[in-house]
């Protein structure tokens, strides 16, 4: 095409008034946003796929079959021995500024 020939138009007029980024897409939708990445809770229904399949075995695998309570220390001396540590040591500090002073 030279430069001296004009432009071919549309058949349709409204088709050409569009603009690109609000033209509909090849199913005839128009454009949105895409959706922001979400992690999946426990309420979302899964989707069968071998990602979705992969990622339920591995859930199985983090869940502990039996739970082995921890053993705690009694109750006395959870509260004791912070209270005779702190004792102890402002003790200390206090005896360490007696002797430069």
């Amino acid at each position: 095409m030279s430069a001296a020939q004009p432009r071919r138009t549309s058949a349709d007029p409204a088709a050409s008034a569009i603009p690109q980024a609000a033209a509909p897409d090849v199913l005839g939708a128009p454009p949105s946003a895409a959706p922001a990445a979400r992690l999946a809770d426990e309420l979302a229904v899964p989707a069968r796929s071998p990602v979705h399949q992969l990622q339920a075995e591995l859930l199985q695998l983090t869940v502990p079959e039996h739970i082995v309570p921890e053993d705690l220390y009694p109750g006395w001396f959870r509260l004791a021995f912070p209270i005779a540590s702190s004792a102890l040591l402002w003790a200390a500090i206090i005896w360490g500024a007696s002797r430069f002073a």
